[in-house]
C-alpha cells in the first residue's frame, strides 16, 4: 500500500451553457502541481455528494476563482465585485464541513484562502485599491499584462514556515480581495510588503493552510515545489491512517 497515491479533490468552475447543461473548467496549473507532487487529482463538480466524496477523497483543494458573496459576512456588495458561481460555492460550503468533519486536509488558494477564512466566520477587503495603505499591484492591469509578483514575508513560528524553510520569497499574485477579519481558531502566518495578509493556518488542524497568492502560476518555483508536496504528503499520511 506505501505505493499507493493519495486521491485529492480540487473543486471546479462551472458556467451555464443551456437550460439543462454546464460546463466545467479548471486552470490545469493546479491538477499538475497535484501530479508533480505524486497526488492524483479529482475534479469535483457543484452538485457532488461531498459527504460520499469525503469517504474516498484524501484531501482537498480550493483553488482560485471569481469572489465570495459578502452576505456571508454580512456585508453589502462591492460595485468592483464578481460573485463566483452560487452552485460552485455551495458545492466547496458543503465540502468544507465533509472534510474538517473528517480532519482531513485541506488546502485554499487565493479565492480557496478567502473560502477559509469566510467559512470560519471571518470577513474580507472587498476591493484592495480602496485601502490607501495597499501601495503594491496583487493583480494585473489587463487580461493582457503579466501577473505581478511581489515578496512575502513568512512567521517562523507556522506550519508554512516549516514547510518553505524560509522567511521570504518571491510570489505571483492575481487578486483584488483578500483577508480583513481573521476567522475562527485561525493565525496569520505571512504578509505582503505592504501588509495584506498572504497566507492563514490553523495551528491544531493536521493541515489547513490558506494562500492569497499562485503557487501553480510559479511551477518552476522550490516553494510551490515545497508547497504542493507537503500537501500531498499530509493527504498520504491521512490515507495511510485509515
Amino acid at each position: 500500500m506505501s505505493g499507493v497515491k493519495p486521491l485529492i479533490g480540487i473543486t471546479a468552475n462551472w458556467q451555464s451553457v443551456d437550460e439543462i447543461s454546464g460546463r466545467v473548467s479548471l486552470n490545469d496549473g493546479y491538477a499538475r502541481s497535484v501530479f508533480r507532487a505524486g497526488g492524483v487529482a479529482v475534479l469535483i463538480p457543484p452538485g457532488a455528494d461531498a459527504w460520499a466524496l469525503v469517504e474516498h477523497l484524501d484531501g482537498l483543494l480550493i483553488p482560485g476563482g471569481d469572489d465570495i458573496d459578502p452576505k456571508y459576512y454580512d456585508e453589502a456588495l462591492h460595485p468592483k465585485a464578481h460573485l463566483v458561481n452560487a452552485a460552485r460555492f455551495e458545492e466547496e460550503w458543503a465540502l468544507l464541513e465533509a472534510f474538517e468533519a473528517r480532519r482531513k486536509p485541506i488546502l485554499g488558494i487565493c479565492y480557496g484562502c478567502q473560502l477559509l477564512n469566510v467559512w470560519r466566520g471571518g470577513s474580507l477587503y472587498q476591493h484592495l485599491p480602496d485601502l490607501p495603505t495597499v501601495s503594491l499591484a496583487h493583480q494585473r492591469s489587463s487580461e493582457d499584462a503579466p501577473f505581478p509578483r511581489h515578496f512575502v514575508e513568512i512567521s517562523p513560528n507556522s506550519k508554512l514556515y516549516q514547510i518553505e524553510g524560509q522567511a521570504r520569497f518571491e510570489i505571483v499574485s492575481a487578486h483584488h480581495q483578500a483577508i480583513k477579519e481573521l476567522g475562527k481558531r485561525l493565525v496569520i502566518t505571512a504578509y505582503s510588503p505592504d501588509g495584506v495578509i498572504e497566507a492563514i493556518e490553523d495551528p491544531e488542524h493536521p493541515f489547513f493552510i490558506g494562500v492569497q497568492w499562485h503557487p501553480e502560476r510559479d511551477p518552476d518555483a522550490p516553494a510551490t515545489r515545497r508547497l504542493f508536496e507537503a500537501f500531498v504528503e499530509a493527504c498520504k499520511m491521512r490515507s495511510h491512517s485509515e
